[in-house]
């Protein structure tokens, strides 16, 4: 399965559709587009925007219908509360969005792998108020780190970053120090040798 779909479905289970529909929209898959499409409705209706909701929750409807029993992606309870969304809008500010299903399995963030982690990381610093390019940047660091010793204090704050709800806002606090840190001995090794 394709690692974004994954790290999506973990987020809009734990109530993160914003950073669900931004990592959906880089899922590069049909099945990343309809969800998110569907987060996007969800996350506009859950601030309060109403005007032309129904509509978009229709077409959320439909195209997540094409999905009926061809994927292991079980999407029939999200499509049955955009039926209702279409209907009333304001049901989103009533109900909370049911869980979206793979393998017949719920998961959460506790459950994604690391590049599931990598892959939600930015979109989940932007959420809260971070910036998008750091949390990118110390997810490259992650990587190289990932390839080279197979782990460093990058990855370690990028799962706290997706995983930790309450720790989110230091453990970013600390990645952005990481990444500047990094950059300036970076910056550092280019002026010996350039």
């Amino acid at each position: 399965m394709n690692e974004r779909v994954r790290a999506g479905v973990a987020a809009f289970n734990t109530g993160e559709y914003a950073a669900a529909r931004d990592v959906w929209r880089e899922g590069g898959s049909a099945l990343a587009a309809d969800l998110a499409d569907a987060a996007a409705v969800i996350t506009r209706g859950r601030t309060g925007s109403f005007d032309g909701l129904a509509s978009e929750a229709r077409a959320a409807v439909e195209t997540l219908s094409e999905f009926d029993g061809k994927r292991e992606v079980g999407v029939a309870a999200l499509r049955d509360y955009l039926d209702t969304v279409a209907n009333d809008p304001e049901a989103l500010e009533r109900r909370r969005p049911p869980a979206i299903t793979l393998d017949g399995e719920r998961i959460a963030l506790n459950d994604l792998d690391i590049e599931e982690v990598l892959a939600l990381a930015p979109a989940i610093a932007d959420t809260f108020g971070g910036e998008r390019e750091r949390a990118e940047a110390a997810v490259e660091y992650a990587r190289e780190d990932l390839d080279e010793a197979g782990t460093s204090a990058f990855v370690t704050l990028c799962y706290d970053v997706v995983t930790d709800p309450e720790a989110r806002p230091i453990a970013y606090q600390r990645l952005v120090e990481r990444v500047e840190r990094r950059e300036a001995r970076e910056k550092d090794v280019e002026g010996l040798f350039g």
